[in-house]
């Protein structure tokens, strides 16, 4: 059958209507809030795989936040296995009269869906489910499996993906597309994120008489200052990535004392602590960069031995970069291709995704690609162009199919005798 006709079964109007009630599903997680989390979403697609036949399983990670995973396999038998992967969470919509539409209205104004999450990603998501349920109801021949993967939590510490992984429902993938919106890019590589903790430790002491304590805050200023000058050092060594940019080490939190008593003006702080939001390049580890980091610790305690630091890692989630010759890679430039009628740019995701997880737990290929503007997640009247939506499922279609006619090519060269 010709991927054409696998085409014509992708359910536009059913596609439209369900990404309307997934947009107009609050899937916000706040933890004081009852009820507020993902699990009215994930029943809606809970419910719309049931509905077609398949066999999803429902695997909660914490209450009321449960992971939807289901398979579909081919008709020639199970062979290799690609991951479809979209999250359901989405982020506050903020102040709601900054926004033109209502934020879980889902409405259409001149082809667009508004609505928080309509980009970021339930976009993405709807589209992936509609291009599996294509493949499946054309009956086309293809040997292998797509696994479809809808996690909770990205926007947080990716409880979700971390649960799915760790319960074996990322075992036997052999690459993952990422539905997240990249406008219309193949994005080979994403930056790493990696949070942490910085603790310095000093000796309360009167404010008149700093002499008799050790200033906490002191010391971590001169830990910050130590940082910011090792950005700027790594900047010069590792210069900017094609796809990513530079990397970045920036602290956003600072505070002492860390005691909850009223402020003491007067009295040196024993404890300060700070927070750095790092977006890695592929070219340092984490483990190369915590070890920097922890340096300039060591060499301004060299200085000060009265100083003491502590690092803590917080989330840990290693960048990744896929080779554009990988047929995964490929397989998605040729749906892209096949969809649109040109050649797809390269891209790099500047955040962080679940793929992360994938690669850094299992090793797993990511391509991150989706329908929406990457600029547009977590703004107010944030929109996508339901005519992209539409396009995205049929790209998936075309890249899952080439996936496996390239895996099948390549798994018969592999077994064949040599002459």
């Amino acid at each position: 059958m010709l991927v054409d006709e696998v085409l014509q079964h992708v359910d536009e109007a059913g596609l439209v209507n369900f990404l309307q009630r997934l947009v107009a599903t609050p899937s916000v997680f706040l933890p004081e809030v009852p009820g507020a989390n993902e699990e009215a979403a994930a029943r809606l697609v809970h419910e719309l795989l049931l509905s077609w036949g398949w066999q999803p399983m429902w695997q909660e990670v914490a209450p009321g936040r449960p992971n939807v995973i289901a398979e579909l396999v081919g008709p020639d038998g199970p062979g290799r296995c690609l991951l479809f992967e979209g999250h359901t969470d989405v982020v506050t919509p903020g102040d709601e009269s900054a926004w033109t539409h209502p934020p879980f209205g889902g409405e259409v104004v001149g082809g667009r869906l508004y609505g928080r999450g309509a980009a970021d990603m339930k976009g993405g998501l709807a589209a992936m489910l509609f291009a599996a349920r294509a493949i499946q109801v054309s009956g086309v021949p293809f040997r292998g499996r797509i696994r479809l993967a809808v996690p909770v939590d990205e926007e947080g510490l990716m409880l979700g993906i971390k649960g799915l992984v760790g319960a074996g429902h990322a075992d036997g993938v052999d690459g993952a597309i990422v539905c997240e919106p990249e406008g219309r890019e193949v994005c080979i590589a994403q930056k790493g994120s990696l949070r942490l903790r910085l603790l310095a430790h000093g000796r309360i002491a009167h404010g008149a008489m700093p002499d008799e304590g050790v200033n906490a805050l002191r010391a971590m200023v001169g830990w910050l200052g130590r940082v910011l000058a090792l950005e700027e050092r790594l900047h010069a060594e590792l210069g900017t990535h094609p796809l990513l940019g530079r990397l970045h080490i920036t602290p956003t939190v600072a505070r002492a004392p860390l005691l909850p008593d009223p402020v003491q003006m007067n009295c040196l702080p024993a404890a300060c602590d700070a927070y750095l939001d790092i977006r890695s390049l592929p070219s340092l580890s984490h483990g190369q960069l915590i070890g920097l980091i922890e340096t300039e610790a060591e060499a301004l305690r060299a200085l000060h031995p009265e100083y003491r630091f502590e690092t803590h890692v917080i989330d840990d989630r290693p960048p990744t970069e896929t080779p554009a010759a990988h047929p995964l890679v490929q397989a998605v430039l040729a749906g892209h291709q096949h969809v649109y009628g040109e050649t797809a740019l390269f891209g790099g995701v500047p955040g962080s995704t679940d793929g992360t997880i994938l690669w850094r737990e299992r090793g797993i290929p990511v391509v991150v690609y989706g329908p929406g503007d990457k600029r547009i997640p977590h703004q107010p009247d944030e929109w996508v162009e339901l005519a992209e939506v539409v396009r995205a499922a049929r790209v998936y279609v075309v890249a899952a199919l080439t996936f496996f006619t390239m895996s099948d090519e390549r798994g018969r060269r592999e077994t064949c005798p040599k002459s």
